[in-house]
């Protein structure tokens, strides 16, 4: 079975977090070496959350020193923006954003736009949630869960709980044979 590149856009985030099974992250690894299309987006979306990531550990560092220059300040008050709204900071760095966006008008701004987006982005969702019936992903893990059991996979856990039982059944064998002498 081979991975369509709808499936792979479900998958991507999935593989990147390391949560798909051994046989389906081969065919996403399989299906990202022949596709030039689904291994670009691949490159885009890694070197994203690896420039955000970066981003993110600088600005702790550098948010507020005294070195800084007021449109420093402003620059690392922005990068660090999205990761106050949503409470992904230390609470020491949420006291100097608070301190920052009380003192300076464009980022009192900035944040009553950001949580503007955010309730939008949240609107969006219900409703989004409300008028569709079936997840997308879920949809596309059993479809591909259904081709795989077409093609006589055996899931891994009944693997496992037959060999369990082999080996009990060959190790009880063993104890009666070895009594019984």
């Amino acid at each position: 079975m081979k991975i369509t590149c709808v499936q792979m856009d479900a998958l991507m985030t999935f593989y990147m977090e390391g949560e798909l099974s051994p046989s389906l992250k081969s065919k996403v690894e399989e299906h990202l070496e022949e596709c030039q299309t689904c291994r670009a987006k691949y490159n885009i979306i890694t070197s994203i959350f690896g420039d955000m990531k970066n981003s993110v550990n600088n600005g702790y560092d550098e948010l507020f020193t005294t070195k800084a220059t007021p449109s420093h300040q402003y620059k690392s008050f922005k990068s660090n923006l999205s990761a106050y709204v949503d409470n992904e900071l230390p609470p020491n760095e949420n006291i100097k954003i608070k301190k920052y966006t009380i003192n300076n008008k464009n980022a009192r701004n900035d944040l009553e736009e950001t949580y503007k987006i955010r309730k939008l982005m949240k609107n969006s969702y219900k409703k989004t949630k409300l008028n569709t019936k079936s997840d997308f992903v879920k949809n596309i893990m059993k479809q591909i869960d259904a081709e795989e059991k077409n093609n006589f996979g055996i899931n891994p856990l009944i693997k496992v709980s037959v060999a369990f039982v082999m080996t009990v059944l060959i190790l009880s064998a063993i104890i009666i044979f070895s009594l019984s002498m």
